[in-house]
């Protein structure tokens, strides 16, 4: 079930998507739907009615038909001639939204541009050029579906323009009710998915604390009683850091005082360095005699260093082991 930030969720992708719909259908898909509200038109009109308006759009371009009455009696298989400085194009209509202009089509027409000594060719149809016929098509100018309708439009009142505007918006504000509803659904189904996965990631912890926090008390874990408890003595204090870091230092104080010692200190946590002093003569016994004095120092190794320039040797040793 949605909570309730869920919801806001979904609200807030519902018109992210609704505004992405909306952008779409009225900045390029009504103009689109204009087109072929147009192309639907165009299909609808007389094929005589259909090649006069071509004829026109290409009048800015320099071409003027030569005659057309003779020609509209035989329909759509004939070649109209235009005439452009001087020189003879044939225009071929084809009526229709559903016509399909093939490869054979093109190359008849192309035969009729060599027989008749023809500059080039013009083929308009509503319908659609075959990728294959616009290969064959060599000096042939194509014009189907969209371009067709970028020819012709300007040459239409203002009258079919304000129907067709009025019919691609009705159709566009249609479209744009049901992205709407739809972009709703969207919203809702991802925020969704969202809310699963989140509690899909928050099952694991939420059984551990189930487990944890019931009813039945956790157990104590039970310690085996020591050895010395058992023989009803008190078990022995911790080591105290404190301690031993005041044994150790009351060590460096009283070795660096004994006879021949120039200083001491550890060099380790287990060794005791000693420096002699050129006038030192055995001091082991002095050294071992003060680590004695503390029960866990007793076992330290000692490194007595001669002084520099001395024929005396390093010497490692240990006053007790364990």
């Amino acid at each position: 079930m949605l909570n309730g930030f869920s919801v806001t969720t979904a609200l807030i992708i519902a018109v992210l998507l609704g505004v992405a719909f909306t952008a779409y259908l009225w900045l390029v898909h009504r103009k689109q739907a204009e087109a072929r509200a147009g192309i639907e038109a165009l299909s609808a009109m007389r094929w005589r009615e259909f090649s006069r308006l071509v004829i026109e759009a290409l009048q800015p371009r320099g071409f003027v038909a030569e005659s057309i009455e003779d020609a509209a009696d035989r329909g759509q298989e004939a070649d109209l001639r235009l005439n452009r400085d001087g020189q003879i194009w044939l225009l071929s209509c084809k009526q229709g939204a559903n016509y399909r202009i093939t490869a054979p089509m093109v190359k008849e027409l192309s035969d009729g541009i060599r027989f008749h000594g023809a500059k080039g060719g013009i083929l308009a149809t509503p319908g659609r050029v075959e990728a294959e016929a616009r290969k064959a098509a060599s000096g042939i100018e194509l014009y189907d579906g969209n371009a067709l309708w970028a020819l012709v439009k300007p040459l239409l009142p203002a009258t079919v323009h304000n129907d067709l505007a009025a019919q691609a918006q009705t159709r566009t504000a249609r479209q744009t009710a049901i992205a709407w509803g739809a972009a709703l659904v969207l919203g809702f189904v991802l925020a969704a998915l969202l809310a699963g996965r989140t509690s899909d990631k928050s099952a694991a912890p939420a059984e551990t604390t189930e487990a944890t926090s019931s009813d039945a008390p956790a157990p104590v874990p039970v310690t085996a009683p020591s050895a010395s408890a058992a023989n009803g003595m008190t078990a022995p204090a911790p080591p105290d850091p404190g301690r031993e870091e005041f044994e150790r230092n009351e060590v460096i104080r009283s070795v660096s005082a004994l006879p021949g010692i120039d200083k001491a200190m550890w060099s380790t946590r287990s060794t005791l360095m000693v420096y002699l002093r050129e006038d030192a003569g055995d001091p082991v016994k002095d050294i071992c005699a003060v680590l004695e004095r503390y029960e866990d120092l007793r076992v330290s190794r000692l490194h007595l260093q001669p002084p520099a320039g001395s024929d005396r040797r390093v010497r490692f040793l240990q006053c007790r082991t364990y």
